[in-house]
């Protein structure tokens, strides 16, 4: 009987020194591991790594790791290594773009979720407006709202943030419609923000399908208490979502934070707290919850580090933290899979010796 194989694809890892890496899947024996320096395989700077030479692949136990030599860039280099707790002001470059390298491999089919199809999203009910134009053949527009992860922050090109993916799979399932994107993210901005500019950005362009981010900057840890509280971020993702309700009547998603680096020292350990907020919202709205942070979570526990996955090593995704986000979409419409997914616990994160 032949195996069925997926495939994982860019997945991101910072090694260190000769130190095993845990991969999220386990690889197929047989089946050539590509490791590069870049998330796309035909980037013309892309910098191909040799297994044997320099890395090895422990196909049985699941893991990776640089060779004695390696041209893989060592992540014990990094400036911040082992910093606990760091302030990125204090350091010229604190990102982790010159460590982060890309594998794909092969994997069993049954280790990821089945690919989402149109009749998923037609029983989701989730975007009933936005998918009843674009089966139609119609132009529906999508508002991108949100701190900078929601503006692409880190993703190596535009294509790779994850609102892009999302309205890419949109695009392929209804073909005979057109999605536009329109990104109204700032960077930087807390709730509060988007709570105030909601009438002016958001209403005026009657959009059929919004998704709302916040929370990173939300819980940035003050002297005196987190940026905004758990109490005001209610309060403001509340106001966003009924004016956008009563203005436009919009499908609404609400996209959950993932987590910033432990290490960082505006990190207040509260993100928890701000996804499940946006979760209870969800449900008392009845309206999608994309549970950017429950995936995130599962990643940490399966052994991926804050490094791999945050590529300004503080709080945005790198690409494949930005492919983590558009799964939970992804998820989120997928009937089969639950929603919303409950968050995993982890094991506390060490600081680097």
């Amino acid at each position: 009987m032949n195996q069925m194989v997926n495939k994982q694809t860019a997945e991101a890892f910072v090694l260190i020194r000769e130190e095993p890496s845990p991969l999220r899947y386990r690889p197929l024996r047989g089946q050539a591991l590509d490791l590069r320096s870049h998330s796309d395989p035909s980037h013309p700077d892309n910098a191909r790594y040799e297994e044997g030479k320099d890395y090895v692949v422990d196909y049985d136990e699941g893991w990776i790791r640089r060779e004695r030599g390696s041209r893989i860039p060592d992540g014990s280099h990094h400036p911040i290594y082992g910093m606990r707790p760091f302030d990125q002001a204090t350091y010229p470059d604190y990102s982790n773009r010159a460590y982060t390298v890309y594998a794909d491999y092969a994997i069993e089919a049954g280790q990821v979720e089945a690919a989402v199809t149109a009749a998923d999203v037609e029983r989701s009910g989730l975007l009933e407006r936005t998918i009843r134009k674009l089966a139609n053949g119609e132009e529906a527009t999508y508002v991108v709202y949100g701190d900078s992860i929601s503006a692409g922050g880190e993703a190596s090109e535009p294509r790779l943030a994850y609102y892009n993916r999302f309205a890419d799979q949109l695009g392929r399932l209804f073909p005979r419609g057109r999605l536009s994107v329109v990104n109204k993210s700032i960077g930087g901005e807390a709730s509060v923000g988007g709570a105030k500019r909601v009438d002016a950005d958001v209403v005026p362009l009657r959009p059929d399908l919004v998704s709302i981010g916040y929370g990173m900057n939300d819980q940035y840890k003050l002297d005196d208490g987190n940026s905004v509280s758990l109490e005001d971020f209610e309060k403001n993702l509340r106001h966003m979502i009924d004016t956008i309700r009563e203005a436009c009547d919009s499908d609404i998603v609400l996209v959950t934070p993932c987590e910033p680096n432990p290490n960082w020292l505006y990190a207040s350990g509260d993100i928890p707290h701000y996804a499940d907020t946006v979760r209870r919202l969800g449900r008392a709205y009845g309206i999608g919850v994309a549970d950017a942070h429950a995936l995130w979570r599962e990643e940490l526990a399966a052994g991926k580090t804050p490094e791999s996955l945050l590529l300004n090593n503080i709080n945005h995704p790198n690409d494949y933290g930005h492919w983590i986000y558009s799964r939970a979409f992804s998820i989120m419409l997928n009937t089969a899979s639950g929603f919303p997914r409950e968050p995993v616990e982890c094991p506390p994160i060490v600081a680097d010796n």
